[in-house]
C-alpha cells in the first residue's frame, strides 16, 4: 500500500498537520501532473485484431460464428 492510500484509510478526525500536509501535497503533484497532460490510463486499451479474431474462432468451434452471436442463443 502506498503511503497516500494509508492517509486516506486513516480516521480523517485523528490526521496529524504532517498527514494532512503529505496529502495536500500529493494532490498539488497530481493537479500539476494533469495540468501538463500527464494522465493515468483510465480506460483499457482496445483488444488487439489478434485476441478478436481468437474469439471469433472460439465462437466458431462451438457454432456461434455468426455475425451476432446471440441471434444463434435464441437471444436479442
Amino acid at each position: 500500500m502506498s503511503e497516500i492510500s494509508e492517509l486516506f484509510d486513516r480516521d480523517p478526525l485523528k490526521l496529524s498537520d504532517q498527514d494532512i500536509g503529505a496529502i495536500v501535497a500529493r494532490m498539488r503533484e497530481a493537479q500539476a501532473q494533469y495540468e501538463l497532460g500527464i494522465k493515468a490510463p483510465v480506460a483499457p486499451k482496445p483488444k488487439s485484431a489478434k485476441a478478436v479474431k481468437a474469439t471469433k474462432d472460439l465462437l466458431s468451434d462451438l457454432g456461434l460464428g455468426g455475425d451476432n452471436p446471440l441471434d444463434e442463443l435464441g437471444l436479442k
